[in-house]
């Protein structure tokens, strides 16, 4: 596997159940992996849909008193976060503070160390998340179980819309030393983050097309807009 590279992406909607209706019968997925009381710590209910190797993540706040309940109600579902796997995350937060940024937090979970980064920073709630071994994932195994990959085989791209896409770009090759592939994208592990001009963060998903007649297919679910494209060799 080849790092960094965009593992999950987090939905942010009004109502878990329903939005989960709608995800699985856009998908195909079955049930998927919670864990009830941590988010709860948090605020949220959630559920993390699993294609072949990344991961589809829907929240929804357990409460108006959130002020991710606030966000939603003013904006309805919602891209919420992105989540990058990176090699080495303490190397990240170290080029992060050669730049002026910070992590909300930097922490162990499980065997593993994530981080948090604010919108402010980069665009849209982030998370730079080390793991070992790297070729899983939180709540492995049991996220590998029920894998869907009958529509799409997995997450390949996103899309942050952010007031100055190019320094935006740079700022988030700074942090996990690549090179953009273009003036407002990068290229992280065969899948693709981009940056466009405006101010709603986290946007778009491309999704790996199981069936290459739908590559190029535009379809909205949870307030963002699924792309079907032709999935990339890692």
């Amino acid at each position: 596997m080849t790092l960094p590279r965009i593992r999950q992406l987090v939905l942010l909607v009004p109502d878990l159940e329903s939005a989960l209706a709608e995800a699985r019968e856009m998908f195909g997925f079955e049930r998927g992996i919670r864990d009830e009381a941590e988010m709860a710590k948090l605020g949220f209910e959630h559920e993390i849909c699993s294609f072949a190797d990344t991961f589809l993540e829907i929240c929804a706040p357990l409460g108006p008193e959130w002020p991710h309940a606030r966000l939603v109600e003013k904006r309805g579902p919602m891209g919420y976060m992105v989540d990058v796997q990176v090699e080495d995350l303490e190397a990240v937060v170290a080029r992060a503070a050669a730049i002026g940024i910070a992590p909300l937090f930097s922490e162990p979970f499980n065997d593993s160390l994530i981080s948090q980064w604010h919108p402010r920073a980069l665009g849209t709630l982030a998370e730079f998340d080390q793991i070992e071994p790297a070729e899983t994932w939180h709540y492995a195994d049991r996220i590998f179980a029920n894998a869907a990959t009958g529509v799409a085989t997995d997450l390949v791209g996103a899309e942050i819309a952010v007031p100055d896409p190019v320094a935006m770009t740079r700022t988030w090759a700074t942090l996990l030393d690549v090179e953009p592939a273009s003036a407002t994208s990068l290229d992280l592990g065969g899948s693709t983050l981009r940056f466009s001009e405006g101010t709603g963060g986290f946007r778009a998903i491309d999704v790996a097309a199981a069936d290459p007649a739908r590559i190029g297919e535009t379809v909205r679910l949870l307030g963002v807009d699924f792309t079907f494209v032709q999935g990339a060799q890692r």
